[in-house]
C-alpha cells in the first residue's frame, strides 16, 4: 500500500511539475517580451518627445513651402533633433531611399575634453578641443591609444596653436592647429605647427568621435590631487593611480541601419505601427520591427517628413491608411535607432528578479498540492448516491467530490456536469418560456398601437368614400377626395416609415459615411420650420458652431429635424426654444410641460406618445426612428427634463 501511494505521490507530483514547467516557462518567454516591449516602447517615448520638438520647428519654418531637405533651413533644425541625446543613431532619407546623412546628435567633429589642472584660477575646469584638424590615420592611432590605456590615469598636455588669445571662462576650443599631444609623459601625436603655441594639462575626461564615445572615470581629478595624495604615504607604498573608462563604438550601429535602408527599404519603413505618446502632436511616428545585426538587438523610431506642396490638387483626398498615398506627401525620412546588448538575458534577469517571490510561492504551493491530492482518501460511494439523490430533487447545489483520478473520480465528474448542464437546461427553458410571453406582450402592443394609428384614416376614407358617390356639388366632391388622398398619404407614410425602422433596428440598411457640416443641417431645418416659429410666436435662441462629423448625411438629417419639429411642436405659443450646437454636441430645449419621470425611458419605443390628447399628429414613430439611426452611428443620445422644459441631444 505504502509502495502505491508513494508510486500515486510520483506521478501526481510529476504530472504537477510538467505542468507547471510548461506554464513557467511560457510565462517567463512572454515576460521577456513584456520586458523588451516596454523598454524599446519606453525608449521610442523619448526619441519621440525630442522628435515632436523637431516637428514643430519643422512644420513653423520649412514645411510652409517646398520642402528641400538639403537647404540651410532643414539642416540647421535637424542637426539638433534629438536635443543632445548622442546615444542613438539618426539617419536622414530622401522620399526614394537614398541615404541623405548617418550621424549622431551633437557630434560633427572628433573632439577630446581635458579637465585642465589650473585656468584662470579655477582647478579641474573642462576645456573642449576640436581636433578636426588631425589627419584620420592619427585620430585613429589617438583613439586606439585612449582605448588601450583606459585603465590608467590620463594625465595629459596638449599644446596647440589657437585663432585668438582665449577669454575668461571659454572652454571650447575649435580652430586649432595641435603641434603636441602627451600623455602619461608619452607623445602621442606630433605635427609641424608653426607660430606662438600655448599648453594647456590636466586629466583627460572624453573623447568622442563620429562612431566613438570613451568616458574615463577617474579615481583622481587632477595631476594636483595626484600628487597630494602621493606625499601623503609612505616612501616604501607605491601610490597606484586607477581608472576605468567606458567605450561607446556606434560603427555597427550606423553600418546595421544603413544596410536595412539599403537592402530593405520599403519593407523596413512599412514594417512599423504607428506609435502614439503623450503630447507628439506635430507628427506621426512609427516604431518598426526590431532587427539583429553583428550579434546585437537594434530598435528603430521613423518619422515621416511631409511636403503639402506635392500635392497637385488641393482638394484631393488622400486615404491615410496605405503607405502608397502617404509616399506621396513624402519628402522624406529620420530615422532614429538605438543599440541594446544582451537585451533577452537583461530582460530574463529582470523578469526573475521582480517575479522570484511569486515563483518561491507558487513552488512550495504546488509541493504542498501534490502532497494533499496523493493522501487523499476516497470518499464512500454513498457519497455519490447522496447527490445524486439531490439532483432528483432539483438541488443542484450540493457538493460533490471531483479530486479523485479514478473510476470514482471519473463518475463524480460526470454527474457533476450532468447536474451543471441539467440545472443550466431547465435555466434556459425558463427564460425561453419567460422571452416567448415577452414577446408575446410586445406583439399584442405592437398590433394594437398599429391598429390603432391606421384605423382612424382608414374610417376617414370609408365615410368620404360613401359622400363622394352621394354628393352632386363637385366643389364638395373635390374636398372629400383631397381628405381621401391625405388619409391615404398618411396611411403611407405610416407603412413607410414602419419599414425604415425595421430596416435600422434589424441593421440591414447600408450608411453613406461623409463628412458633414451639421450647422448647414440646422439651418436649413430652421429655415423650413420658420412659418411655424412665426405662427405660434416662438422664440428661438440658437448658439451655433460648425461641426464636421463622419455620418450619413441624410439620417442625420432626419435626426435633427425630428428633433427640433418635436421641440416646436410641444411648445406653447409665445414661449422659447433653444438650439445648442457645438464641435460635441447637439442639443435642442424647449419651454414646455416636462416628460412624466416614468415616461422618459419609454419616449423612445415605437408608437408612444407622451400626451396623445395634445399630440394628434405624428405616427409615433419619429423618435424610434431617431434612436436606431444614433445606434447605427454608435453616437450617445439622450432625453431629460430641465427647468426650462424638456432637452434632447445627441453627442459624437
Amino acid at each position: 500500500m505504502k509502495k502505491i501511494s508513494f508510486s500515486l505521490i510520483l506521478k501526481i507530483s510529476g504530472i504537477v511539475f510538467l505542468a507547471f514547467a510548461v506554464v513557467l516557462g511560457n510565462e517567463i518567454r512572454l515576460g521577456i517580451d513584456r520586458y523588451i516591449k516596454n523598454t524599446l516602447e519606453t525608449d521610442a517615448e523619448v526619441t519621440v518627445r525630442n522628435l515632436d520638438k523637431f516637428a514643430k520647428s519643422y512644420i513653423e519654418t520649412v514645411a510652409v513651402n517646398k520642402v528641400d531637405i538639403t537647404s540651410d533651413a532643414f539642416q540647421s533644425i535637424y542637426s539638433s533633433a534629438l536635443s543632445g541625446d548622442n546615444t542613438k543613431i539618426k539617419c536622414l532619407v530622401d522620399s526614394q531611399g537614398k541615404i541623405v546623412s548617418t550621424s549622431r546628435e551633437g557630434v560633427s567633429s572628433p573632439t577630446l575634453c581635458i579637465f585642465a589642472d589650473e585656468y584662470y584660477g579655477s582647478q579641474s575646469w573642462p576645456l573642449y578641443f576640436n581636433l578636426t584638424s588631425l589627419p584620420k590615420k592619427d585620430l585613429n592611432s589617438i583613439e586606439n591609444f585612449l582605448i588601450e590605456h583606459q585603465k590608467e590615469v590620463g594625465n595629459i598636455s596638449i599644446e596647440v596653436k589657437l585663432d585668438h588669445q582665449p577669454e575668461e571662462g571659454e572652454a571650447s576650443f575649435n580652430d586649432i592647429q595641435v603641434k603636441n599631444l602627451v600623455y602619461n609623459d608619452e607623445i602621442i601625436y606630433t605635427g609641424d605647427v608653426k607660430g606662438k603655441t600655448q599648453t594647456f594639462q590636466g586629466t583627460v575626461s572624453a573623447y568622442t568621435s563620429y562612431n566613438k564615445e570613451i568616458v574615463f572615470f577617474s579615481s583622481a581629478s587632477g595631476t594636483m590631487k595626484i600628487q597630494k595624495q602621493t606625499e601623503k604615504q609612505d616612501s616604501s607604498k607605491e601610490f597606484e593611480e586607477k581608472q576605468s573608462a567606458l567605450v561607446v563604438d556606434y560603427q555597427n550601429a550606423m553600418n546595421g541601419l544603413q544596410y536595412q535602408i539599403q537592402r530593405n527599404f520599403k519593407k523596413f519603413k512599412s514594417s512599423g505601427k504607428e506609435f502614439h505618446s503623450a503630447g507628439n502632436d506635430y507628427s506621426n511616428y512609427y516604431l518598426l520591427s526590431p532587427y539583429e545585426y553583428n550579434g546585437k538587438y537594434y530598435s528603430t523610431v521613423m518619422m515621416r517628413l511631409e511636403d503639402w506642396s506635392l500635392l497637385v490638387d488641393a482638394n484631393q483626398s488622400l486615404d491615410y491608411t496605405t503607405e502608397e498615398s502617404l509616399d506621396l506627401l513624402s519628402a522624406g525620412y529620420i530615422f532614429v535607432t538605438q543599440e541594446y546588448t544582451d537585451l533577452t538575458m537583461k530582460s530574463l534577469q529582470q523578469f526573475m528578479v521582480d517575479n522570484s517571490s511569486t515563483y518561491f510561492l507558487a513552488f512550495i504551493l504546488i509541493i504542498l498540492i501534490c502532497l494533499s491530492i496523493a493522501y487523499m482518501i476516497v470518499r464512500p460511494i454513498r457519497r455519490i448516491e447522496t447527490t445524486a439523490k439531490h439532483i432528483a430533487r432539483k438541488e443542484f447545489d450540493y457538493p460533490i467530490d471531483m479530486t479523485r483520478h479514478d473510476e470514482l473520480g471519473d463518475l463524480a465528474r460526470s454527474i457533476d456536469i450532468m447536474s451543471k448542464e441539467l440545472e443550466k437546461t431547465i435555466s434556459n427553458l425558463h427564460q425561453e418560456i419567460e422571452r416567448v410571453t415577452q414577446l408575446e406582450g410586445v406583439r399584442k402592443d405592437f398590433v394594437s398601437n398599429f391598429t390603432h394609428e391606421i384605423k382612424t384614416p382608414l374610417g376617414i376614407i370609408n365615410g368620404f368614400s360613401e359622400l363622394v358617390e352621394l354628393e352632386q356639388d363637385e366643389k364638395k366632391r373635390n374636398e372629400y377626395i383631397d381628405i381621401i388622398q391625405n388619409e391615404a398619404k398618411r396611411i403611407n407614410e405610416l407603412v413607410l416609415a414602419m419599414l425604415d425602422l425595421s430596416k435600422l433596428e434589424s441593421q440591414n440598411i447600408s450608411l453613406t459615411m461623409e463628412d458633414v457640416d451639421l450647422l448647414d443641417i440646422v439651418d436649413e431645418s430652421l429655415d423650413s420650420m420658420a412659418y411655424l416659429l412665426e405662427k405660434k410666436n416662438i422664440h428661438l435662441n440658437a448658439e451655433l458652431d460648425s461641426a464636421t462629423i463622419h455620418a450619413d448625411h441624410f439620417k442625420i438629417e432626419m435626426v435633427i429635424n425630428n428633433f427640433i419639429s418635436n421641440a416646436l411642436r410641444y411648445t406653447e405659443d409665445g414661449k422659447s426654444v433653444y438650439v445648442h450646437l457645438d464641435e460635441h454636441c447637439f442639443e435642442v430645449e424647449n419651454e414646455g410641460a416636462q416628460i412624466p419621470n416614468d415616461e422618459v425611458e419609454k419616449i423612445w419605443l415605437t408608437f408612444h406618445k407622451v400626451d396623445k390628447a395634445r399630440n394628434e399628429e405624428g405616427t409615433g414613430l419619429g423618435l424610434a426612428i431617431c434612436k436606431a439611426i444614433l445606434d447605427l452611428h454608435h453616437f450617445e443620445y439622450g432625453v431629460k427634463n430641465t427647468d426650462k422644459g424638456v432637452l434632447f441631444y445627441f453627442k459624437f
